[in-house]
């Protein structure tokens, strides 16, 4: 097994014991996975090299030394073995599936009984009404146009209007789900 199949195989012991004991035989999964990688990372490392520019402005003077040659190799290979081990390697929390994480999320989160006790306090309080800025603030955190949440604010009974408006709030929700688990 390569450096790169020891690396994931202890990252996912690490991060994700539950997926890891799923497989059946852990050594030649991350000997192949390892291969693949190494694979992928010496062509990306290649490219690099070759197409300087995206890696370094070239120097008025084409005559490069030594060192500096290595060290654009050395960059390109670093560079090409972090996008290719965070694409086949590197794994957030593997051993949820996503419909299972977001289930665990939405019964981690605020929800929106949150914001209909946030409205119902700024209409208690009208002089709590936060500052545009914060206001802007809080509809980012939610994923919300700003237009909503003065409406809910606005509204007779705030309650009624998330129900008027769920699939903005479902879309709202899944944006910060999204948001959360890149």
């Amino acid at each position: 097994m390569n450096k790169y199949g020891a690396q994931a195989m202890q990252h996912w012991k690490t991060h994700a014991p539950e997926r890891y004991k799923l497989i059946e035989n852990p050594t030649r999964f991350f000997t192949e996975l390892g291969l693949e990688a190494q694979g992928q990372i010496t062509e990306l490392a290649r490219q690099i090299e070759t197409n300087r520019p995206l890696l370094l402005a070239e120097t008025p003077s084409s005559r490069e030394t030594y060192t500096k040659d290595v060290a654009h190799r050395m960059t390109a290979l670093r560079i090409a073995e972090e996008v290719v081990m965070q694409q086949l390697a590197w794994v957030s929390d593997p051993s949820l599936p996503l419909d299972e994480a977001r289930q665990e999320w939405n019964q981690t989160t605020p929800n929106d009984e949150n914001l209909i006790m946030w409205a119902e306090r700024m209409q208690d309080a009208p002089d709590l009404m936060p500052s545009t800025v914060d206001l802007e603030q809080k509809a980012k955190d939610w994923a919300l146009p700003t237009w909503f949440l003065e409406g809910l604010v606005e509204a007779e009974i705030p309650r009624r209007y998330l129900e008027e408006h769920q699939s903005l709030l479902a879309e709202a929700a899944s944006m910060r789900f999204l948001r959360e688990v890149r």
